[in-house]
């Protein structure tokens, strides 16, 4: 499918999307079990050779089952069989270039479409968006169970102080499902921009409102940094336009357990 306005939780807080202008966003969820690991064929060298490198046979078969299934929808999205894709993934966090990790992309081809994608497991289930719209700069998924933001501390160590005052507007019942969609948005709006979280302080990036307000170290290193401007979300004259937004989970088949949330970052207008 492509993209359609999510939901939030009733009373969430949350600003929903401000401008969907991303129909060429394929978005889809696929069960991991379901996956034909048959087609690891279709892989490159590097990929299967991760895969390898995981001593846990389940972790390895729900490694490969992602990558064809990325593999398979990001195919789609060009146009193109699988095996026609290479692919061209990008690591800004590290200096390897085996071009199998970090954030997903695809070349169909040598003169074809580069395709950006995104990946997302939980539990059997892993989320997937792919696009060759050349207005995008990046797409982020984030999918997690509902327990994913269920841990003591969570205010103090994931949110920014914004978020923390759209919390206290919250009944108390709806916090948790708030926490993880708001874990959902950060986890998304950092793929897009080919960061991890694992890296980067959560509580930096606050998605309380439609755009991301973000440090000036999270810009694009294609993009030129402004000293002094700590925070950047102006969707009209900032460097980026932003679509953050829930998906629904019925929407692509997933059960309502869980929580996604996708981030798409956009060219500027001229």
């Amino acid at each position: 499918m492509t993209y359609q306005p999510g939901s939030t939780p009733p009373g969430g807080g949350i600003e929903g999307h401000a401008e969907p202008d991303t129909g060429r966003i394929l978005l889809a969820a696929v069960q991991l079990s379901s996956v034909d690991l048959r087609q690891a064929d279709t892989l490159d060298d590097g990929e299967r050779q991760r895969a390898a490198s995981f001593r846990s046979k389940l972790q390895r078969e729900r490694f490969l089952a992602g990558r064809i299934a990325l593999r398979l929808h990001a195919a789609a999205a060009a146009g193109v069989g699988a095996g026609a894709l290479r692919a061209d993934y990008l690591c800004q966090e590290c200096t390897r270039d085996d071009h199998v990790h970090g954030t997903p992309r695809y070349q169909a081809g040598p003169s074809g479409h580069t395709v950006l994608a995104s990946l997302s497991r939980a539990e059997n289930w892993c989320l997937l968006a792919a696009t060759t719209d050349d207005r995008v700069l990046g797409v982020g998924v984030d999918l997690e169970g509902s327990a994913a933001a269920g841990f003591d501390g969570f205010n103090e160590v994931a949110l920014s102080e914004r978020e923390r005052e759209h919390l206290l507007g919250v009944e108390p019942a709806l916090r948790p499902s708030v926490h993880t969609l708001l874990w959902t948005r950060k986890e998304a709006v950092l793929k897009a921009l080919g960061r991890a979280l694992d890296v980067v302080d959560p509580s930096l990036v606050d998605v309380a409102g439609p755009v991301p307000l973000l440090p000036d170290f999270l810009q694009a290193p294609a993009e030129p940094v402004v000293t002094g401007m700590p925070l950047v979300g102006d969707q009209d004259g900032g460097r980026h336009r932003w679509l953050v937004d829930a998906v629904d989970p019925d929407s692509v088949g997933l059960p309502d357990s869980f929580t996604a949330a996708m981030a798409v970052r956009l060219k500027p207008r001229n």
